[in-house]
This record gives structure tokens, C-alpha cells and sequence, in this order.
């Protein structure tokens, strides 16, 4: 009789086990490597960086926020945009394309690049400063965009506010900025492949 309860005994541990550990590994949080610089990222946000990083990866492409949005057809707004550029900016660990390019060249939208250029290569080049709605028709966009993207160069800290100057009232905040390389920074170049794909080279 007490072989045959420790033999009984065992069977039921035996089968127990399993399922003891399967709890266990279930209650063990996961130790999956992540790349720290996701960090703080949730939802569409991480979406938009985990594509970029994805691209980036398969050639010498320079996609930006703006088209990755588009491609993962992620609903764009200047806030989600500033938050997803400012975690690429504050993160240039993140890929090497970043330290190469630059995080502006990555963050901002062709219209806020062309504004930015207008009015940092008045400063350099010490014409008078260019009203807004010189600007408008130089970027060929209303008076309103022209707002837009000088607002997301300033928090962007790109640009301040400088009334004395004239024009439209913006300086470049570093002197980086005025004397950025026309061929680099500023210039974007979107290629569209048949297969749906769009990217930027320089």
C-alpha cells in the first residue's frame, strides 16, 4: 500500500511540474534586448522610429519623419511630429545616419527647410531680411504655412525671434546655422521607387 501511494505521489508531482513551470516562465518578465534609445516611445511614435531605423538599414537612404507618417499612414500633426523629431534629436545613438545628416535634416518637412533657408541665407548674405509673405512666394506656400514652420524652427531651436533685424523677425539661434552648407543640410532630394518606397537622398 505505501508503494503504491509514493507511486502515485510521484505521478502527480510529475505532472504538476509542467505546469508549475510554465507559470513561472509566465510570471518571469520578458528579457528581450531593446534598443534603449526606444525608449519613451509608444504607439505610432515608435512605429514611425522603429520604420525609420528599418530603412535606414537597408541602404544609403536619408528618410525623414514626414514619409515615414505617410508610408505607415500614421495621422500627421506638428505635435506628434515635434515629439517624434525631438526624440530623434535628443537620441543620435540611434543610427548613424543621424550623426551624419543631421537630426534637422531628418525632422523637418521640406516646407519647414525651404523657410529656414530663406531666412538664414538673408542673414548670412546680409540682404534686407525677407518679409513673410516674401517668404510665402518663395517656398510657394501661404502666409499661414510660413507661420507653421517658423514655430517648429523655434522649438525646435532652430530659430528666435529677433524684432531689431526686420523682415519676418527671425534669427538663427547658432552661428552653425547661418553658415549651414547649402549642399547638405537644406537639400532634399525624395526618390519614389516602383515598389511604393520613398526616401531622400543627399
Amino acid at each position: 500500500m505505501r508503494l503504491k501511494i509514493c507511486v502515485a505521489a510521484c505521478l502527480i508531482a510529475a505532472c504538476a511540474a509542467p505546469t508549475e513551470r510554465l507559470l513561472a516562465q509566465r510570471a518571469t518578465p520578458s528579457t528581450t534586448a531593446d534598443n534603449p534609445g526606444l525608449v519613451g516611445l509608444r504607439g505610432d511614435e515608435r512605429r514611425v522610429v522603429e520604420y525609420l531605423l528599418d530603412d535606414w538599414a537597408k541602404d544609403s537612404a536619408v528618410t525623414t519623419v514626414d514619409i515615414a507618417m505617410d508610408a505607415l499612414k500614421v495621422r500627421s500633426s506638428d505635435e506628434r511630429r515635434f515629439r517624434i523629431g525631438n526624440h530623434i534629436k535628443n537620441h543620435p545613438e540611434l543610427h548613424a545616419v543621424i550623426r551624419q545628416w543631421g537630426w534637422e535634416t531628418i525632422v523637418l518637412t521640406p516646407n519647414e527647410k525651404l523657410v529656414a533657408r530663406a531666412i538664414v541665407n538673408a542673414e548670412r548674405d546680409k540682404p534686407a531680411p525677407p518679409a513673410k509673405a516674401d517668404i510665402a512666394k518663395m517656398v510657394a506656400v501661404s502666409e499661414k504655412d510660413v507661420n507653421g514652420a517658423v514655430e517648429m524652427l523655434t522649438r525646435y531651436g532652430i530659430l528666435k525671434a529677433d524684432g531689431s533685424v526686420g523682415g519676418i523677425g527671425y534669427v538663427a539661434t547658432k552661428p552653425r546655422y547661418v553658415n549651414w552648407p547649402q549642399w547638405l543640410d537644406f537639400q532634399f532630394r525624395r526618390v519614389s521607387l516602383a515598389s511604393g518606397r520613398t526616401f531622400c537622398v543627399n
